[in-house]
């Protein structure tokens, strides 16, 4: 746990100095995500909640303070869309799936991932026929999505997400 505070002090440092770098804000929120499931675990229920609040608008502040990046709305739904559904955000992660699903800029190769987000998501917000339907489509999307198929929780980050998002993004940020 201590190399993760010390990580998340570092991305805070970071996107202080440097507001525009919102990946830095993008990955503080998801390393305080990161410490709540810790606290969870170790039954510190109060600070779990606050961590995972504090998480969540790191998150939403990154992904939303650019409303046409696409590249940070998936990075917000690849967090929403394998989180618990009792954090309530499969709402999100679908509206987010939707603006990723309809936004030409998308490269093709990341649509495995949009696709069992998808079915998380929907499975999530109860809408278990949807996430069936997501599930059987991601299947049939070549070696990638049956590999993908085959993830019950986040997978490892894809070489089409390092490639085309995150690569890009630290990068820019450099």
């Amino acid at each position: 746990m201590s190399t993760l505070i010390s990580a998340a002090s570092q991305l805070q440092a970071l996107y202080q100095q440097h507001p525009d770098r919102r990946i830095a804000k993008m990955f503080y929120g998801y390393a305080q995500l990161f410490m709540a499931t810790d606290y969870l675990a170790k039954k510190n229920y109060m600070r779990a909640a606050e961590t995972s609040k504090l998480g969540f608008f790191y998150i939403d502040e990154a992904a939303e303070s650019e409303e046409n990046d696409w590249q940070m709305r998936f990075l917000r739904v690849r967090m929403d869309a394998f989180v618990p559904a009792s954090h309530g955000r499969c709402v999100v992660a679908l509206k987010d799936l939707d603006y990723l699903q309809q936004n030409p800029a998308v490269p093709a190769d990341l649509q495995p991932m949009i696709t069992l987000m998808s079915a998380h998501a929907l499975a999530s917000c109860q809408r278990v026929a949807d996430a069936k339907a997501a599930r059987a489509a991601l299947a049939q999307q070549g070696a990638e999505g049956k590999r993908l198929s085959e993830h019950s929780t986040a997978p490892e980050w894809t070489p089409a997400e390092l490639n085309t998002i995150i690569q890009p993004l630290t990068e820019a940020s450099l």
